[in-house]
């Protein structure tokens, strides 16, 4: 306990910032991990949810369209009914490709960016210990 207050006594204060550093970098990489992995479970309920209500329609449709089949006394005024939420439901397909493609290349986007900020504190962090160490042998102290 003693050799511990000692060194930590003795610790220069380029020792104390490198170490603080680190602390930090590891911190904030963990916070963006934990944020990646929140949006990716977020965006993928989203997008179950959606899908499972288009196909919930559809199957609603589908059961409408076989009712007016066998109810053939006016299949053209069903048929018009039908159209009537055919048409926006495909439409509401589309959009929905749409934003899944555009929210998976954005999380792809994210991740890389993501992946780029660890390599680059990751750099930085080494280039600091480095120029940390440089310092100490310029003023003559031994790193312990």
């Amino acid at each position: 306990m003693a050799e511990k207050e000692k060194k930590e006594g003795s610790a220069s204060p380029i020792e104390s910032l490198s170490e603080a550093n680190q602390a930090l970098v590891e911190s904030l990489s963990t916070a963006q991990e934990r944020n990646l992995k929140y949006a990716q479970s977020v965006f993928e309920s989203t997008l179950e949810l959606l899908k499972s209500h288009v196909e919930s329609t559809s199957a609603l449709l589908e059961q409408w369209e076989q009712q007016a089949q066998k109810q053939q006394g006016v299949p053209r005024t069903s048929g018009t009914y039908l159209d009537l939420f055919r048409v926006p439901l495909t439409a509401y397909q589309q959009t929905l490709k749409v934003m899944e493609t555009t929210s998976r290349q954005s999380l792809e986007s994210f991740q890389k960016a993501t992946e780029s900020f660890q390599q680059a504190t990751q750099r930085g962090q080494e280039q600091w210990q480095e120029a940390a160490r440089q310092g100490q042998h310029v003023t003559g102290k031994p790193k312990e």
